[in-house]
């Protein structure tokens, strides 16, 4: 494939837009226009709680619009995407039905972690310093229409990462009623969300240098061409002293204002508490971000940066903050990733399938902080409860369910059939299975196990421990595991030992 025309459609807070870009691996991703239409989802969505009627009409309208562009540029790929206005909307799929119809788009409703992985993405493909500036601490943050996304960076991977619900336009509309009431409204802001910013400061920041601030979201790049309109010169860094010396550019006005100023207060706030001097604000939207995915997807163009790292080091941060016990997760990882890998023609399962048995492993038991008694059910709340960037929503509740019967039966798939499809459920009791094999490896957490050798003959899957330790209590579990392992796989495994005397 030469070179390919994309369309990239959001459905957003404040606006429609589209871009049309020329694809191609020797030149990479080339921006060929740029069509926007005003329209205010997330005003209905944030106080009504649903879109109405009129909305969707106009929606579609502006869709069959973008269909003219998207025959004039010979666009071969067209993909539109929404995020929280449209996602949280109690009759979502009713409009995204109604706009199939009218218009023959096909609208994908992006989960919050979803929004913010490939943002992540867009922007280590884009900007340029990206690797550099994440080496030394630096703090992301990603405000949306409905929330922000709080994620530092060190050492090149990320380290954490919270979601607050302080977007843009949730700000607004929650305060505009107050508006008249008040001769502060930039302060009644400051006011309603310095709480939680603060909070997420005192708990993840207290002990780490934040360097640099980058600032991605709806609104972002609004406010970047507005300041480069003034300032031709102007490159994306925002020193901290003008947000605190000028307060805010004074000829704001009208939509302007209402729209700019929860997003520049919320910059000014955490510039505040982290003591970081610059903010550079990305001018990549969303439709950017949907081009990047496609980009490295179907066209193999990537950044440099191991993204696979980041949500296994963020993972382990969610482990740490429970206290886990390093030591056995690292050895359980050890030993399934052995497992998992040499019996890759039973398992029939991918990249992405290890990556979910690895996280599994990690948060396992996370849930012994809170109770040890019901430690499985705990993690399990955890896990749904607590969001890990760049894997999905239904993933999460893979992993999770995964975790929940470790110990348990797995559940029939009649029990579990409105959660997950068919193959999602046969996913998950494979690598279920797997977990459980290599967790009773080192159920006395002492590690006496760290290497293992597998073979398949005649039927039986031997694993070979070599350890020099007493293994009895590993092989007396390990026989009622096998019962499980052989209804998932079809062969039974058994447990040897070795005594090399060899370190593993």
């Amino acid at each position: 494939m030469a070179s390919i025309t994309f369309a990239a459609i959001d459905v957003g807070s404040h606006e429609l837009s589209m871009k049309i870009y020329e694809m191609s691996k020797q030149r990479g991703i080339r921006e060929l226009t740029y069509i926007r239409h005003k329209i205010s989802l997330g005003t209905e969505t944030y106080t009504k709680g649903f879109i109405s009627y009129q909305s969707v009409d106009e929606i579609c309208k502006i869709l069959n619009d973008f269909k003219r562009s998207i025959k004039e540029y010979g666009a071969e790929v067209i993909q539109a995407y929404a995020t929280s206005a449209l996602r949280e909307a109690s009759n979502s799929l009713v409009v995204i039905d109604q706009i199939k119809i009218q218009t023959g788009f096909h609208v994908c409703t992006l989960s919050n972690s979803e929004a913010r992985f490939l943002y992540f993405k867009a922007v280590a493909l884009r900007e340029q310093s990206f690797e550099d500036l994440i080496e030394e601490g630096t703090l992301v943050i990603d405000i949306g229409a409905g929330s922000v996304q709080l994620s530092f960076f060190e050492n090149g991977k990320l380290q954490l990462t919270q979601n607050l619900l302080l977007g843009s336009s949730r700000i607004r509309e929650l305060l505009e009623a107050m508006r008249e009431e008040t001769y502060d409204f930039q302060g009644l802001i400051d006011e309603y969300i310095e709480r939680d910013l603060v909070y997420f400061q005192k708990l993840n920041l207290h002990s780490t240098s934040v360097e640099h601030i980058i600032a991605v979201g709806e609104m972002i790049p609004e406010i970047y061409y507005y300041i480069q309109k003034d300032h031709s010169d102007f490159d994306g860094t925002l020193p901290s002293k003008w947000l605190n010396r000028n307060k805010f550019p004074k000829d704001l006005i009208g939509t302007q204002a209402t729209l700019f100023l929860p997003t520049l207060i919320l910059c000014q706030k955490i510039s505040d508490l982290t003591n970081c001097e610059d903010i550079l604000l990305s001018n990549i939207n969303l439709c950017d971000v949907i081009a990047a995915e496609y980009a490295e997807k179907k066209m193999r163009i990537t950044s440099a940066h191991n993204f696979t790292e980041d949500i296994l080091s963020a993972s382990l941060s969610i482990a740490n903050k429970y206290h886990v016990d390093r030591e056995h997760v690292e050895n359980v990882q050890a030993l399934a990733l052995q497992i998992f890998d040499r019996i890759r023609k039973l398992h029939g399962l991918g990249k992405r399938e290890r990556l979910l048995l690895q996280l599994g492993v990690i948060l396992h038991s996370c849930g012994s902080y809170i109770n040890e008694i019901q430690s499985r059910e705990c993690s399990y709340r955890i896990i749904m409860s607590t969001e890990i960037i760049g894997i999905s929503h239904i993933e999460r509740a893979m992993i999770a369910n995964m975790v929940r019967y470790n110990e348990a039966s797995f559940p029939r798939f009649e029990d579990l059939e409105e959660d997950f499809t068919r193959d999602e459920y046969i996913t998950i009791v494979k690598l279920n299975a797997i977990l459980k094999t290599a967790n009773v490896l080192d159920k006395s957490n002492r590690q006496k196990i760290k290497k293992v050798g597998v073979t398949l003959q005649d039927g039986i899957l031997t694993i070979t421990a070599d350890t020099m330790a007493d293994i009895t209590l590993e092989k007396g579990l390990f026989y009622h595991k096998a019962d499980v392992f052989e209804e998932v796989f079809g062969i039974r495994p058994q447990l040897r030992q070795k005594r090399s005397g060899k370190r593993g």
